[in-house]
Parts: structure tokens; sequence; C-alpha cells
């Protein structure tokens, strides 16, 4: 199974969400990964997932990564431009 690192950026690749991007923002302990977008998640109500259902990239969003550790949520714009896409 793949190894993830908080601030790595990730693509679902099951379910209603498939082809969307996510920044990994901890793990819980039966294995699933927490995943932040703001559209919908964030770092205070993350989303859960299988980490089987996750393509990792090599990608991290540095700039995200001493929010996500704060626990602080992160402006939408931010996100946005930290991961390198246009918002949703």
């Amino acid at each position: 199974m793949a190894e993830f690192e908080i601030g790595q950026i990730v693509i679902s690749k099951q379910g209603k969400d498939t082809g969307l991007i996510y920044v990994v923002s901890g793990f819980e302990q039966d294995g699933r990964v927490k995943l932040i977008r703001p559209a919908r998640f964030n770092v205070l109500k993350p989303k859960r997932k299988n980490p089987k259902h996750l393509q990792v990239t090599s990608r991290h969003a540095e700039e995200l990564i001493n929010y996500i550790k704060a626990g602080k949520n992160i402006d939408a714009g931010f996100f946005y431009r930290s991961v390198g896409i246009n918002g949703e």
C-alpha cells in the first residue's frame, strides 16, 4: 500500500468524487486517510477515505502543512493556489 504524508496531494479514484484533488490532513486509527478540500471538507471536518481509493502523487502542498498541523481552516482561494488548480 502507498505511504501518505500530511500535505500530500492525492486524487480520488472511487466514489462520486472520482477525479477530485484532495490534500492529506491526517490519519484515522482504522487506516482511513483524512482529506481536505475547502468546497466541502476542511481541517476541522475532513473527509475520511479508504487509501485504496486514492491515487498518490509526488506533489505536496507545502504552504498548507503548517495550517493543517495547527488545526486551522484554510481559505478556498489559498487552498487552490497552493495546490495549483482553479477553484471549483
